[in-house]
């Protein structure tokens, strides 16, 4: 009977200091916890009225999220567990939208329906006011609101219970689990019961990871657990502890996690240091993480140079690439990625010291561009010859040995046939007789698996560049020039949306592709801002599988309807005649991302 009277009596004191608090601002919150007035005072500053109640609705929601399919088990396991007990247990995604909702009692929940507590309503503080959802993505730990603890009045019958869901991977809060009940009805215990239940929820999204995931995760909490190290670990997604975060701007993260991967397509291990674009040094020492014989990402521990001082260096920067043809009014910046750059010095030395040199890397990454160009930087206007290795004659070389002091390109060389080596091997002797420079370029990462050992064995360094993937931080100038390339005499650039779906694309045939996406988009808006909806379709997607022109076809109405109805999937799929549920099957099929 004591604890029901000091129950009764904190809650007549709760009301007291929100009515306070409602006339006369915080110095009316008297008795209440920390997180409660802090609470008040946001809901207040945010304009949420304490008498006018208005939950936001939301049509486009996906009620079988992974999310929602993790906790399912939980829930329905919590559910049982408190069969009679009046209470309902709710479920929101990261935007406090609730996604599930148990009803453990018939009566709470009629109850909690006058309020809309249910699937598609948003709960964010900022629109109701405090309250067991809202309030834990604001406080980032588990709270519960008791009666007048809620700020707006149509609430305070209540009491709820949130706790966080946190994403192991990325510590992001993913959603909220919520028990509700009316206030009188409310213990203590449920505080812990929530939070014991939102353990299993985030310890369900762990496992439910795809085991190559799991993998990579576990190397990184392996490296996590020594002490003052920056750790990163890069695959699907990129992961960094909290020494990374001081250490790196997050462009910076992004520009490491790049660098990273693209050294470990030429090794399982690797010991680098980058020098950012603020003229810092990092060390990076990071090693291939297998699963099932394939690599799924890597852990690099990341530590920052000093100088004799034992101050951090302050080196400049290495110069960042500039156009040989400058096109500023055109808005080409220089080309920054920390890949691309160290890929342009190899080059630049080796044509210095006139070793033929072998460039290596995936088709359309821009490897005749780059030894061209780096080329014209050192010898001005010289001539350079392209052959083309899988269509070699000899009356293509005859005109190599008229000139003097030029470039010989053999490109694709992993297509040369044995009688196209041989006219290679006689073009590349007459050339270096002519006192020309010699260069080949050649598909992969691996020049092993390829059968032209002996014009490789002419060739003395190799230089291996980096896919466009790799390469964000370069996107916008790459645009921009390649514009430049395609309307020269035109003013036509991209707008912020659309540079964002650029940029987010994986481009897995690299600057070929990207210069078909704008070729495509400049037929649609030949001057002026391309928009996000100019784009041809395969740039909302994030799958590599090929499709039949049907499925383009489709694919492509899809992205429209969806880009017409501003994302609504509603509206697209009733635009396109197909059940919402049809429309997110095939959202998944084509990997469609973005919209």
């Amino acid at each position: 009977m004591t604890t029901l009277i000091d129950q009764n009596d904190k809650l007549l004191r709760t009301a007291a200091a929100r009515a306070d608090f409602l006339e006369y601002g915080p110095a009316g919150a008297v008795g209440v916890t920390d997180v409660v007035a802090a609470s008040w005072e946001r809901s207040k500053s945010a304009g949420v009225d304490a008498d006018l109640y208005s939950v936001p609705f939301h049509e486009d929601i996906d009620f079988d999220s992974r999310l929602v399919r993790c906790a399912r088990p939980v829930i329905e396991r919590l559910t049982d567990d408190m069969a009679d007990v009046p209470l309902t247990i709710a479920l929101t995604d990261a935007h406090a939208r609730i996604v599930d909702r148990r009803d453990c009692s018939t009566a709470v929940g009629r109850v909690l329906d006058r309020v809309d507590f249910q699937r598609g309503f948003s709960f964010e503080e900022s629109s109701v006011g405090t309250n067991g959802v809202g309030t834990v993505f604001e406080v980032g730990a588990a709270v519960s609101v008791v009666g007048s603890e809620h700020f707006n009045q149509k609430l305070v019958q209540f009491a709820c219970t949130g706790a966080p869901i946190l994403d192991p991977m990325t510590g992001r809060v993913a959603g909220v689990l919520d028990v509700s009940m009316l206030a009188d009805s409310w213990s203590s215990l449920i505080h812990a019961l929530v939070r014991s239940a939102a353990a299993d929820i985030s310890r369900n999204l762990f496992l439910d990871r795809s085991q190559a995931k799991r993998a990579l995760f576990e190397n990184y909490l392996r490296a996590d657990s020594r002490p003052r190290q920056a750790v990163m670990a890069s695959g699907d997604t990129v992961i960094v502890n909290e020494h990374a975060r001081q250490l790196l701007s997050p462009d910076e993260q992004s520009m490491i996690a790049q660098h990273a991967e693209f050294l470990l397509t030429m090794d399982d291990r690797v010991a680098h240091i980058v020098t950012l674009d603020s003229g810092r040094r990092i060390r990076l020492r990071g090693k291939q993480i297998i699963c099932r014989d394939e690599v799924v990402g890597i852990v690099a521990l990341l530590d920052e140079q000093v100088n004799n001082a034992g101050t951090p260096s302050a080196r400049p920067a290495p110069q960042a690439f500039e156009p040989s043809v400058p096109h500023r009014r055109y808005g080409v910046g220089p080309m920054r990625s920390t890949g691309w750059l160290a890929a342009r010095g190899d080059t630049l030395a080796a044509l210095a010291g006139g070793t033929g040199l072998l460039m290596i890397g995936e088709p359309g990454t821009g490897k005749v561009t780059m030894v061209t160009e780096c080329f014209a930087e050192l010898h001005g206007d010289t001539p350079v010859f392209v052959l083309d290795g899988a269509s070699l004659n000899t009356t293509d070389i005859a005109f190599i040995g008229k000139s003097t002091d030029g470039l010989l390109i053999i490109r694709h060389a992993e297509m040369m046939t044995s009688d196209d080596e041989e006219v290679a091997l006689e073009a590349i002797e007459l050339a270096k007789s002519s006192g020309h420079a010699v260069a080949a370029t050649l598909r992969g990462a691996h020049a092993g698996e390829h059968t032209v050992g002996r014009v490789i064995a002419l060739l003395g360094q190799s230089v291996t560049v980096p896919p466009m993937r790799l390469r964000t931080v370069d996107v916008p100038a790459l645009v921009a020039r390649t514009l430049h390339d395609l309307a020269p005499q035109r003013q036509v650039r991209l707008s912020p949306r659309a540079l964002r779906v650029v940029t987010a694309f994986s481009w897995p045939r690299n600057i070929t592709q990207l210069r078909e996406a704008l070729h495509w988009s400049l037929q649609r808006r030949p001057v002026g801002e391309i928009q996000a909806e100019d784009l041809p379709g395969f740039c909302r997607t994030s799958g590599t599988r090929t499709l039949t022109p049907l499925e383009t076809t489709e694919r492509d109405a899809i992205v429209r309807a969806l880009e017409e109805a501003c994302g609504n999937r509603m509206h697209a799929a009733a635009a396109l005649g197909m059940s919402r549920s049809s429309l997110y099957r095939k959202l998944r099929a084509y990997s469609i991302t973005g919209l």
